[in-house]
C-alpha cells in the first residue's frame, strides 16, 4: 500500500566563500549593494565626495573600492581608462575626517589631471600589480564579519586584467597634486583644511607598515607649508574655514543604509516567496473518479494522519476503495509530472487540510505556499525541541517508518512531548519553511543546523544515496530534484508529492 508522509530531509549545502588577497568593487555597487550598513554608507559618502570633487576637476575617472586594511590610496589606469582606487585601511582611518578624505580624492584626481601617471610611466617608474582584478566576484555572498565585503555584486566587471599601476611619485608631481586638489576642495564646498589635517596624521604614520601609503605619496614638512600658502593664496570663505571636523560617516547615513538594506531585504524575499504564476489547465484540475484536486490533498493528509490501520475508514468516508485510491493517485501525479504548477496547488490544500494538534501551523504553511508570505504563528515547539526530534526520528529511520516503527517512535520520543508522529511531521514542515525563508533572507545559518541533526546514526552510503537520488519519504515514495512541491523540488518519477 502507498503511504504518504510529510517528511522531507533536505540534505542543505551553502558554499562557503574565503578571499586569499584584497578584492577590488566599483565604489557605486559598494554603496548600492553592500550587506553591512557601515559599508554601504561608508560608500555611498565616498562617492557623494567624488561626484562634487570630479565636477569641480573636470576629471572623469572611475572610483573603485579595495577590501585592503592597508592606508593607501593611489591613481592608475588600465589602458586610456582613469581609476583611483581607496582602501578600505585608509578609509577606516580617516572616517573621523570627511575634509581629509576629500583631500585624499582630490589629490588623486589631480595626478590625473595633471598626467603624472603617463609621465611616470614613460620613466618606467611603474610597478605593475601582478593578476589585479577590478570589479567585482559575479554571486559572490560575503560579509564584513568574515572578512569579506558584503553582497553579490553582479555586472561591475570593468576589463583591466593584470595591468594596473602604482606609481611613486616625484617631490615636484606631489605637491603639484596637492595644490590642484585644494584648489577644487575650495570650489566643491569641503574645508581645504582637511589637506593640512591629513598630512600631519599621515607624518604621524610614518614607519608604521599598515600605511603603505607613504611609499608612493611621501609626506613632508613642505607640502605641509606649501598646501598652507595655496589655501591662503585663494582666500576660502571664512565660513568654509570654520567649518568643523565632521565624521564621514554619520548617525543619518547609517540609518539611511540599514533602511535601505532592510527593503532590499524584503524586495528579495518577497520575489524568492512569490507563488507561481504558471496556469493550471481546466484538463489538469479536472476530477479524477469523481475526486477534486483539493478532496485529493485532503484525503491525502487524512490518510497520513490515520496511518494503515485506519486507512480503509477513511477511503470509506469518501466513497473510495484501495483501488480507485490508487487510480486516483497515479492520475494527479501523471499530471503534476506534466503540469508542475499543480504541485503548488495540490500543497497548499493538503497542508490546509491538516488537523489535529497542529492544525493552526498546517493551515500557517498553506498561506504561506499559497499567498507568498512568511509564516505569521510563532513556531509550535522551539528550534531546540525541533533539532531534537528530528535527530532521533532520522536516527530510527524516519521517514521510511512502518506502523511498528511510528508506534515506538510515539511511545519513546515523542510522547514525552505530546505529540504524534503526524503532528511531528507538520512541525518538521513548518519548520523547515521558517529556517528557509530565514536562509533567503540571508541568514542560512540556522537552516543548516536544523538539517545537521538528521544525519545522527544514519551512514554515509544512505546520505549519499539521498543527495544523488532523492530522498525517500515512505514506502515507494521519494524526493528529487525535477518537479516542484510548494517551491520545493521532488523527483519527475515521484509516487507522491510532498514537502
Amino acid at each position: 500500500m502507498l503511504r504518504c508522509s510529510l517528511l522531507v530531509l533536505l540534505l542543505a549545502a551553502v558554499p562557503l566563500v574565503c578571499r586569499a588577497a584584497p578584492e577590488l568593487y566599483l565604489a557605486e555597487s559598494v554603496a548600492r549593494e553592500a550587506q553591512s550598513a557601515q559599508l554601504r554608507a561608508t560608500a555611498t559618502e565616498l562617492e557623494a565626495i567624488y561626484a562634487d570633487l570630479a565636477q569641480a576637476s573636470g576629471v572623469d575617472a572611475i572610483l573603485v573600492w579595495s577590501t585592503a586594511a592597508d592606508i593607501n590610496a593611489f591613481a592608475t589606469m588600465a589602458g586610456d581608462d582613469k581609476i583611483v582606487v581607496v582602501q578600505e585601511g585608509l578609509l577606516d582611518a580617516f572616517n573621523g575626517d570627511r575634509d581629509a578624505v576629500a583631500a585624499v580624492l582630490a589629490h588623486e584626481l589631480a595626478h590625473h589631471q595633471a598626467d603624472h601617471l603617463r609621465e611616470g610611466k614613460r620613466k618606467r617608474e611603474g610597478v605593475q600589480v601582478l593578476g589585479a582584478i577590478l570589479g567585482a566576484v559575479v554571486g559572490a555572498q560575503v560579509g564584513k564579519e568574515s572578512g569579506e565585503l558584503a553582497g553579490a555584486l553582479a555586472g561591475t566587471a570593468v576589463g583591466v586584467g593584470s595591468g594596473l599601476l602604482v606609481l611613486k611619485f616625484s617631490r615636484n608631481q606631489e605637491l603639484e597634486a596637492d595644490r590642484l586638489a585644494v584648489g577644487w576642495m575650495i570650489a566643491a564646498g569641503y574645508n581645504p583644511d582637511g589637506m593640512l589635517r591629513l598630512q600631519t596624521a599621515l607624518g604621524e604614520l610614518g614607519g608604521k607598515r599598515s600605511a603603505s601609503i607613504l611609499s608612493t605619496h611621501p609626506t613632508s614638512a613642505k607640502r605641509y607649508k606649501d598646501a598652507q600658502k595655496q589655501i591662503a593664496k585663494l582666500a576660502p570663505e571664512p565660513e568654509l574655514l570654520a567649518a568643523a571636523v565632521t565624521p564621514l560617516v554619520q548617525a543619518d547615513d547609517l540609518a539611511k543604509a540599514e533602511a535601505d538594506i532592510a527593503n532590499a531585504k524584503q524586495e528579495q524575499l518577497a520575489a524568492a516567496l512569490k507563488p507561481s504564476s504558471a496556469e493550471v489547465s481546466a484538463a489538469a484540475l479536472a476530477p479524477i473518479e469523481g475526486i477534486s484536486l483539493d478532496t485529493y490533498a485532503a484525503i491525502s493528509n487524512q490518510l497520513v494522519q490515520a496511518g494503515e490501520s485506519g486507512r480503509t475508514k477513511v477511503l470509506s468516508r469518501h466513497g473510495l476503495d484501495a483501488t480507485e485510491m490508487d487510480r486516483v493517485n497515479q492520475g494527479y501525479m501523471t499530471r503534476m509530472r506534466a503540469e508542475p504548477a499543480l504541485m503548488q496547488r495540490y500543497s497548499v490544500a493538503y497542508f490546509r487540510a491538516t488537523q489535529g494538534k497542529l492544525a493552526a501551523w498546517g493551515r500557517d504553511l498553506a498561506d504561506s505556499y499559497e499567498n507568498g508570505q512568511p509564516l505569521k504563528l510563532d513556531p509550535p515547539y522551539s528550534m531546540a525541541q525541533a533539532k531534537t526530534l528530528l535527530a532521533a526520528l532520522s536516527a530510527r529511520g524516519a521517514p521510511q517508518l512502518d506502523e511498528a516503527g511510528i508506534a515506538s517512535a510515539e511511545k519513546d520520543v515523542l510522547g514525552a512531548y505530546g505529540l504524534s508522529y503526524y503532528d511531528f511531521q507538520i512541525g518538521h514542515n513548518w519548520w523547515s519553511r521558517k529556517l528557509k525563508i530565514e536562509a533567503m533572507a540571508g541568514d542560512s545559518a540556522p537552516l543548516q543546523d536544523y538539517y545537521s541533526a538528521m544525519q545522527t546514526k544514519q551512514d554515509a552510503s544512505r546520505s549519499e544515496s539521498a543527495e544523488a537520488s532523492g530522498v525517500h519519504i515512505g514506502k515507494g515514495v521519494k524526493i528529487g530534484n525535477n518537479v516542484k512541491i510548494g517551491g520545493e523540488p521532488v523527483s519527475a518519477d515521484s509516487d507522491s508529492p510532498r514537502d
